[in-house]
């Protein structure tokens, strides 16, 4: 199988240090491959390692120039972000989805959540609206898309 398709299934059961072992190996097999770097940065942070991250999504971005870097805000920045789009009480933020929603079903790379016991509780997940955001206006633009399609 695949070091990257193998990684992603990892990521997306959950199982995250497994997942950033196979990640990493990916991108020491395969270091001019962009996908595998920017899995790497996405894995990395979700196993709590921000540096790292960070640092594969740089050399994604160098390998890929269709591949911007992503837009990191404080929590409470994203917080105003969130409010100054117009969301309802009901809204939540999250920094990602945890190990136990992702090993649930929930996509560790989903922007919103809805949880079946709340369902009038949106959850927007920070750290995935920055992976998809290169600046601030793209953030607040998806922020808003993302409230607007719940």
């Amino acid at each position: 199988m695949d070091l990257i398709q193998h990684a992603r299934e990892l990521y997306t059961t959950g199982r995250m240090h497994d997942a950033l072992e196979a990640a990493q190996a990916a991108c020491d097999r395969a270091p001019k491959d962009s996908e595998a770097w920017a899995l790497l940065g996405r894995i990395s942070r979700h196993a709590g390692l921000p540096a790292a991250s960070d640092e594969a999504f740089r050399r994604a971005s160098q390998l890929d120039s269709g591949r911007a870097l992503p837009h990191r805000v404080s929590p409470e920045r994203f917080r105003a972000l969130v409010l100054d789009a117009g969301a309802p009480a009901t809204v939540r933020v999250q920094p990602m989805p945890t190990e136990v929603q992702v090993r649930a079903g929930v996509d560790p790379d989903a922007l919103t959540h809805r949880d079946p016991a709340a369902p009038d509780v949106l959850v927007l997940f920070q750290v995935n609206h920055e992976n998809h955001s290169p600046s601030e206006d793209a953030l607040r633009a998806l922020i808003v898309r993302s409230l607007a399609r719940e």
